[in-house]
């Protein structure tokens, strides 16, 4: 490559070699961007990728936590729930759910995104529309299982999907939005819970059945949509142009020097697989997601059990729970482009999973006769779970480099993590409880100190290997490359801290 200025020929992009003398050996063949092009394109992809994504991820969550509007809808008296039936429905959907992670994440690219995600959607609805016409408990058992088969590979894809078209200090805030999607769920699935279930009787279908119809006729529509409108990478996007798909080329070459020019792979590689294995810091990043899950999958399926525990009515805790949503979904988006912003990741998890320890404390503490206290400690229990979730899951895609690494990882990441919805469903006890939860709220809590305790130390490990690559010798660094290390063990990588 010359030493001069290499015209790029897509333009308005004005691309050319960056200047060596201004930039660090690591980027010494880094083609130039254009910012203002590069803006306009990310502008772009979120217009056109995001609510297509939130979208995707609200109707998933309403679909797998309704049940916890059903259940204080009559649902429990008229499929019969007694004793802990309800608890055993909500945790054997982790069950198929966790199954199915790893598999799908490392399938996304040869069944082809824009078939694999709406098959998904597509099939879930199906059974959510099933769900509505059941009598009985076996038959709850049954729609809880192939929802879980069917879900389980949404979210380890969709992350994924998005590292494809988004650098890493691009990334926490475009998953944001899947998590606030999640956290959305609650509120437009209370609202909704709230109107359908006033349908009671409505054509002989109690007020619970209209719930999971109307939600699985919505989901059912988004995955038609979905088929249509999601391309397959970059290059098959209908909307945009030549040269901005020239751009996105551009921006994975830079990434690739950055990253040990292991980030696309076409070909399945093994090697990949085996290293997310190996690599002790997926381990510890996952078991972090263990512990944030018990809390996040405890904390939005249960929410309506709890504050109808602080005394109120059904009809209205079902609209109690909307305000708490929308809180978290304001929080947690606006740490989220913080992050990306500084390019910070445990600066804000730590805080915040201690944030949520207060508000698990509050509601442990607090007196039963103090309704408001307790209705504001959901509140406080809320602002950090949706931002220590998603912002680890963001942290494993910025740690690990290498496509099927990557693809390991966040399917890893997902299996243990949702393996805490078998015990998320379980510490809630409907029929032991006096509205205060003692079990529920004290193991959510040791899990979220827990989680705090994780990301300070991945913090301190990751930290620990960028020192020690920034300084190592040209020898030493020649060595590494010459021995095949690539991907994120590649010397010049940098963990995002």
């Amino acid at each position: 490559m010359s030493s001069g200025p290499e015209t790029y020929d897509a333009k308005p992009f004005d691309a050319h070699v960056v200047d060596e003398t201004n930039k660090p050996e690591l980027a010494s063949s880094e083609i130039y961007i254009d910012p203002a092009a590069e803006k306009r394109l990310i502008r772009k992809l979120d217009w056109m990728l995001s609510p297509l994504m939130v979208l995707m991820f609200l109707v998933a969550y309403l679909d797998r936590s309704n049940i916890g509007n059903a259940a204080i809808a009559g649902m429990n008296d008229d499929l019969n729930l007694t004793g802990n039936r309800l608890n055993v429905a909500v945790t054997l959907f982790y069950v198929t759910y966790i199954a199915f992670e790893v598999p799908a994440s490392l399938l996304l690219k040869k069944l082809r995104p824009s078939r694999l995600i709406p098959f998904f959607i597509i099939s879930w609805s199906c059974v959510i529309i099933g769900a509505a016409f059941i009598n009985n408990y076996a038959s709850l058992i049954a729609t809880r299982l192939l929802l879980g088969v069917f879900e389980s590979g949404l979210f380890p894809c969709l992350t994924l999907y998005l590292s494809t078209f988004y650098q890493p200090a691009e990334q926490a805030r475009r998953i944001s939005y899947l998590f606030v999607a999640s956290a959305l769920s609650g509120a437009f699935g209370g609202l909704l819970a709230f109107g359908l279930t006033n349908l009671h009787g409505a054509r002989g279908l109690a007020g619970w059945r209209w719930l999971f119809l109307v939600e699985g006729i919505i989901s059912f529509v988004v995955g038609i949509m979905t088929l249509f409108l999601l391309p397959d990478n970059f290059e098959t996007a209908w909307w945009l142009r030549e040269d901005e798909k020239a751009l996105m080329r551009i921006r994975n070459e830079n990434a690739a020097l950055y990253q040990g020019n292991s980030t696309n792979a076409e070909t399945f590689d093994k090697s990949e697989v085996k290293l997310a294995f190996q690599d002790p810091k997926v381990w510890i990043n996952s078991l972090c997601q263990f512990c944030a899950n018990t809390c996040s999958f405890g904390f939005s399926t249960f929410l309506p059990t709890i504050i109808r525990g602080f005394g109120y009515s059904s009809v209205r805790t079902q609209l109690l729970t909307v305000p708490v949503y929308i809180w978290a979904s304001v929080v947690y988006i606006t740490v989220a482009f913080a992050s990306d912003y500084l390019r910070k990741r445990a600066v804000f998890m730590v805080p915040m999973a201690l944030t949520t320890a207060v508000g698990y404390s509050l509601m442990l503490g607090v007196s039963m006769t103090s309704t408001a206290i307790l209705y504001f400690a959901t509140f406080v229990t809320a602002t950090g779970i949706y931002c220590v979730v998603g912002l680890n899951v963001t942290w494993i895609i910025n740690s690990n480099a290498g496509y099927f690494k990557r693809a390991t990882a966040i399917g890893l990441q997902q299996t243990i993590g949702n393996s805490a919805g078998i015990m998320a469903g379980q510490i809630y006890r409907i029929k032991s409880s006096d509205g205060r939860y003692v079990i529920g709220h004290a193991i959510s809590l040791s899990m979220i100190t827990t989680a705090a305790a994780g990301y300070f130390l991945m913090f301190t490990l990751l930290r620990r290997l960028n020192v020690k690559r920034e300084n190592m010798s040209i020898e030493e660094r020649v060595r590494q490359i010459d021995a095949g290390k690539k991907g994120d063990r590649h010397p010049d990588f940098r963990y995002t801290l």
